[in-house]
């Protein structure tokens, strides 16, 4: 039976120019609905932050388990993406489930510039999602506009990622978590042994086969 905690495949927004919900999609928001299930309902985390939202199926996701579980008073979601189609499909994703701009606010912008008011208005970020443009291609497709945004990944795949992660540490609240999608050749063991050196605690906590890809969910903790 599906979660009614979860966004409904029927109701999320479609548009040629962003990514629709796939494999590393559903992957992401089950290692989510899982933190959610354990010590996030708990913890009542105050602020999560999606980047690279797409259609925003795992913020809308986020945004119905806050509610869900009692938080929709407490959790801000904020969701991004550079595509400015993408920014459009989230916010008619959220208002077919309901979730007001209170609940899930929308913004155009790259990695964490749309949210850096909010990052230190709330004392950092709880939840931090990524699924990355994480396909290895040349790196003259990375940042292209439309959907190319959402999949080319450069050199390893990780052109993209390799920018934001310098950051994620200090972005975090304290107690703060980074989920994010990993492929194989994203050489999944040498980003968990940087963020290690970073301070957090790394593990991969989930994976599946999509076709031919392996497909990961990388957990990052910063200590409190």
């Amino acid at each position: 039976m599906p979660d009614p905690n979860l966004a409904s495949m029927a109701k999320i927004a479609r548009h040629d120019d962003v990514y629709p919900p796939a494999e590393d999609s559903f992957l992401l928001v089950d290692a989510l609905s899982s933190l959610w299930n354990t010590s996030l309902r708990a913890r009542k985390p105050s602020l999560c932050v999606e980047i690279g939202t797409g259609s925003g199926y795992v913020a809308c996701s986020n945004a119905l388990l806050a509610r869900g579980h009692g938080c929709g008073e407490i959790t801000t979601t904020r969701a991004s993406d550079v595509n400015a189609r993408a920014v459009e499909t989230c916010a008619a994703t959220l208002r077919a489930h309901g979730v007001d701009a209170r609940a899930c606010v929308v913004a155009r912008g790259d990695l964490l510039e749309p949210h850096r008011d909010a990052i230190e208005a709330r004392g950092g970020i709880d939840v931090l999602l990524f699924n990355p443009p994480y396909v290895v291609t040349p790196s003259e497709e990375v940042g292209r506009d439309g959907i190319a945004s959402a999949w080319a990944g450069g050199v390893d795949g990780r052109e993209v990622l390799d920018r934001l992660l310098p950051d994620v540490r200090d972005a975090l609240a304290p107690g703060g978590i980074f989920l994010c999608v990993l492929i194989e050749q994203n050489k999944p063991r040498e980003i968990m042994a940087m963020m290690e050196a970073m301070g957090l605690r790394s593990a991969i906590v989930s994976e599946c086969r999509a076709d031919e890809e392996r497909l990961y969910v990388m957990r990052c903790d910063k200590p409190r």
